[in-house]
């Protein structure tokens, strides 16, 4: 057993060992050497730096997609979504792109805004420049710098401008690459040198609308002046079109297809008409663009034949007395879809005060060149290994991409593991044009235009055939494009296939728009032909007037 002044002594031992290890390290040790003398002074004056001035600069990002339909005229703007800069006193910031005047010249003009604030200054000072870029970020267009006292929900006094000509026309390829304009502008304290650059984002979608259709005239002999006759196919509910003839003149006879309704959301209008001869060929008539002033005033399309069509080429033009029409419109509408996003600092050349347009290339986008290549195997039947049959139509396919894609292809095809060869799979349930929609997405990932009917019988097929990724978006677009004279059968679907979600989101929109949707024809159908669905729905109506008085 050890005594204490054995464990005194012991102590004292260690104690100066310790010591004696400290001090040979501090007598033996190497000198510095200048450069890292250096290293660490540079290192030392950077904290300086940032404790004496953490100023911030931004860069707010703007893409502006499908501008191609959406009419830029004079005293007509676009807004962005809202940018908050957090290190800039809480300030909140916009850009704005409008159509303005000068010199009879039409002219592109991009200006930043201060937005309303609660916790920002009264005023607030700061430079900034706005630039053009192109699709890889390289700038096509910049001003200088310029500095402003701005106030509270006032905009910029400098403003950058481009001619629209250039824009829209002549240097399109580098303004609109894939119809987007993409604005950029930086902004930083006054007075201040930022020291570091942090990227806010925004992306503005205008809704575009395509449907084309095939309008048969028959009897066109026998139409006079003042016959009508309106087209029903067109159910989305943004534009009804009606076809009127007028008078003959020098054995000429014109049609004219005038819109019966349109909704007030749409702003642009491009048309299309084509005859289709007795060969299947579309002999083009013309095509037209209408904005908002044609619009008001409503739309006239006028379809001139000349009497050489009526007479001598009748039976190419008119076979059997019938006038076919392939039609084909556009629409965009003014509603947008936003997203804004903050994506920390945007790159070491943005950091600079002076901002320079030097990109380096980019890399090959793979997935696109993969979804051509499968594209092209598909299109040109290569190697291919099973049929799919409709009543009238046969598809070929190939096994391996149909059971990647889908578990019900999947389990059919199990079967040739088991030795017996599927060499076809009957669906007859299907029509042609949706099995071909369905193979082009399992394919290629690309839907195309869809409308409503398209996007329905193309969400069925995913359900049945276990398509989550092509259910989604199918679901996805008819919820996007809900209208009151379409919401009770996409409601019946929802139903149908048991998705809750479209469900709730269907009785969200009658909801919201119980006084168009009960009015309608269509509702009082659906009344009588879907009782329980409809009574759901006025249950839910009945508990949000209940539950409205309860809160009042």
């Amino acid at each position: 057993m050890i005594t204490e002044p054995e464990l005194f002594s012991n102590v004292w031992y260690l104690v100066l060992f310790v010591s004696l290890l400290y001090l040979s390290a501090v007598l033996f040790r190497k000198p510095k050497s200048s450069s890292v003398k250096k290293q660490e002074k540079i290192k030392e004056s950077d904290k300086d730096i940032v404790t004496r001035n953490d100023s911030i600069a931004y860069t707010l990002q703007w893409k502006v997609g499908n501008l191609n339909y959406c009419w830029l005229k004079e005293k007509k703007s676009i807004k962005s979504p809202t940018f908050t800069a957090e290190k800039l006193n809480d300030t909140k910031w916009s850009l704005e792109l409008c159509g303005k005047k000068k010199n009879d010249d039409d002219f592109v003009s991009v200006s930043l805004n201060r937005e309303k604030d609660r916790f920002g200054p009264e005023f607030i000072e700061v430079k900034y420049q706005l630039a053009l870029l192109k699709q890889d970020g390289s700038i096509l267009k910049n001003r200088d710098i310029g500095e402003d006292d701005f106030k509270r929900n006032r905009a910029g006094i400098w403003h950058m401008d481009e001619k629209l000509e250039k824009v829209f026309d002549t240097e399109k390829k580098d303004f609109l690459s894939e119809d987007t304009l993409t604005i950029q502008c930086k902004i930083w304290k006054k007075d201040e040198k930022p020291i570091m650059s942090e990227l806010l984002s925004a992306r503005t979608i205008f809704k575009v609308h395509l449907k084309s259709f095939v309008w048969k005239i028959e009897k066109f002999d026998f139409l006079r002046p003042d016959d009508f006759l309106v087209i029903n196919e067109l159910k989305d509910g943004l534009i009804n079109l009606d076809l009127a003839i007028n008078d003959e003149v020098l054995s000429e006879k014109s049609l004219f297809i005038d819109t019966q309704s349109l909704s007030e959301c749409v702003n642009f209008v491009s048309f299309k008409a084509s005859i289709i001869n007795s060969e299947g060929d579309k002999v083009n008539f013309r095509n037209h663009e209408y904005i908002d002033d044609d619009l008001e005033e409503g739309i006239s399309f006028p379809l001139q034949f000349k009497e050489s069509m009526l007479t001598e080429y009748r039976s190419l033009y008119f076979p059997d007395n019938v006038l076919s029409l392939d039609c084909e419109y556009i629409l965009s509408t003014t509603t947008a879809l936003f997203e804004c996003a903050s994506c920390g600092n945007p790159s070491s050349s943005a950091l600079s005060v002076d901002v320079k347009g030097d990109a380096g290339e980019e890399e090959p986008n793979l997935v696109s060149d993969l979804a051509k290549d499968l594209k092209s195997i598909h299109s040109n039947a290569i190697l291919c290994d099973v049929e799919l049959r409709t009543s009238s139509q046969t598809f070929p396919a190939h096994k391996a991409i149909l059971s990647a894609r889908s578990t019900v292809f999947r389990r059919m095809f199990d079967n040739d593991m088991k030795g017996k060869r599927t060499s076809h799979v009957k669906i007859p349930e299907l029509d042609d044009a949706t099995v071909h929609r369905m193979l082009t997405y399992i394919y290629t990932d690309s839907l195309g235009y869809l409308q409503m009917d398209t996007a329905s019988k193309l969400y069925m097929a995913a359900d049945k055939y276990d398509i989550p990724p092509l259910k989604r978006r199918c679901s996805s677009f008819l919820k996007d494009n809900l209208r009151p004279v379409t919401v009770c059968s996409v409601l019946v679907l929802a139903d149908m296939h048991q998705d809750k979600e479209l469900k709730s989101a269907v009785q969200c929109y009658i909801m919201e728009h119980d006084k168009e949707i009960f009015d309608t024809l269509e509702w009082k159908h659906f009344m009588a032909t879907n009782l329980k669905l409809a009574a759901d729905v006025m249950h839910l109506k009945v508990s949000q007037v209940r539950s409205g008085h309860e809160m009042r």
